[in-house]
């Protein structure tokens, strides 16, 4: 094929890139990975500041997409965030790329680590780096335990050398910038303690806790207060993974919120007793979503100052003896106890009235009778005084 040359007819401007980045970065990165990364290199002719959320609608992604895209870059060393002295941070460093970046024998040994389980990785990082690993965190493998084993971590002031070490750490690094973008404020040493805890107590992985930060916000939550409340919870609970507190917060965000919205409840973790009721109703009762969301709407119907789950679950019970699975199946008992109620109370109204026509009857009857009887008993004691 011939060959063609690429040139310009106007005074465009170009942001100069890496060929390292084009041979060997972006063969392996997604799509919007690129593009986050190109739009960075194009900021750097810029002389001003830009946020996340100017780069979210510059690409129509959201937030949370970049992110992602920020944390990808960082752990393939292409670029690092600065921190201020409050250890927030405050901006994006673009680093030199590395020519043997996506080698053969770099993938292979990235591989080789991905494969080992968690009680090598210490040896295997001495097999891919020809230098001795600096300290990191310790990775501990993670141990199973039944919601009674699980004892909670306690948490202990954090001290800036520990700190300072944390933000040397990329993963801890990029949850950091997360948690600033996603929050949507200045992060506060309360903030970094309480990530702290999470990520090296608690031993979340990098995925739990970026799933927890995002259903912080979903919740309207962006606080550390809440979300260490919730990261407690699912600890004690056994989660471990980001799939398995998915599945515990899709019925939060669904069923939950729901109810909490009829309850006026506001947007808070649910309690376990809540969690059981709802377990109950669906899972041993088997009542669908709609049919508790409709005996919580009941439920305000009847007592719009004190309805509560518990005045649900009577309800709940109260349909599942009856064999209520539908709306339509309300209704036709509402309707059997309302003509039961009706027929009880006009027997008791047709008792009521036998009984007041025999008490008047007999005392018509014998008025007259009485009458007679107390003339003559006053006849006879006076005929008994003459007499005397």
């Amino acid at each position: 094929m011939k060959s063609i040359s690429i040139s310009t007819e106007n005074n465009e401007t170009y942001s100069a890139i890496s060929n390292f980045f084009i041979d060997y970065y972006m063969t392996e990165a997604n799509g919007d990975y690129v593009k986050v990364y190109l739009y960075l290199v194009r900021l750097l002719n810029l002389e001003k500041n830009i946020t996340v959320s100017q780069i979210a609608d510059h690409f129509n992604l959201t937030e949370n997409d970049i992110c992602r895209a920020i944390k990808y870059w960082i752990g393939r060393d292409a670029i690092r965030l600065n921190y201020d002295g409050e250890g927030r941070p405050s901006g994006i460093v673009l680093l030199p790329l590395k020519s043997y970046y996506g080698s053969e024998k770099r993938e292979a040994d990235i591989v080789r680590v991905r494969e080992l389980t968690v009680s090598e990785e210490a040896e295997a990082e001495k097999i891919i780096s020809d230098k001795k690993p600096e300290p990191a965190k310790k990775v501990e493998a993670k141990t199973t335990y039944t919601k009674s084993e699980r004892v909670l971590p306690e948490k202990t002031p954090i001290t800036r050398d520990d700190l300072n070490d944390l933000l040397h750490d990329e993963d801890f690094s990029s949850l950091i910038y997360m948690l600033q973008e996603l929050f949507a404020k200045p992060i506060t040493q309360r903030d970094q303690e309480t990530l702290s805890y999470i990520y090296d107590k608690l031993n979340f992985d990098v995925d739990l806790i970026e799933f927890l930060i995002e259903y912080c916000v979903t919740m309207g939550k962006k606080n550390s207060r809440y979300m260490e409340a919730v990261a407690v919870a699912w600890y004690n609970e056994g989660i471990t993974s980001k799939e398995e507190a998915k599945a515990q917060t899709d019925m939060t965000t669904g069923l939950v919120k729901s109810l909490y919205k009829q309850l006026g409840i506001r947007s808070r973790y649910p309690t376990n007793i809540e969690m059981n009721y709802i377990d109950v109703w669906t899972k041993q009762y088997g009542f669908t979503d709609e049919m508790v969301e409709y005996a919580a709407e009941l439920a305000v119907a009847e007592k719009p100052a004190s309805a509560n789950f518990k005045y649900i679950n009577g309800i709940m019970e109260n349909w599942y003896k009856k064999g209520v699975k539908t709306k339509a199946d309300v209704e036709r008992v509402n309707k059997e106890f309302a003509e039961s109620k009706a027929k009880k109370a006009a027997e008791a109204k047709m008792g009521k009235t036998s009984v007041g026509s025999i008490n008047d009857f007999m005392h018509s009857d014998n008025e007259a009778e009485l009458k007679e009887m107390e003339k003559l008993f006053l006849a006879q004691s006076g005929n008994r005084k003459e007499s005397s």
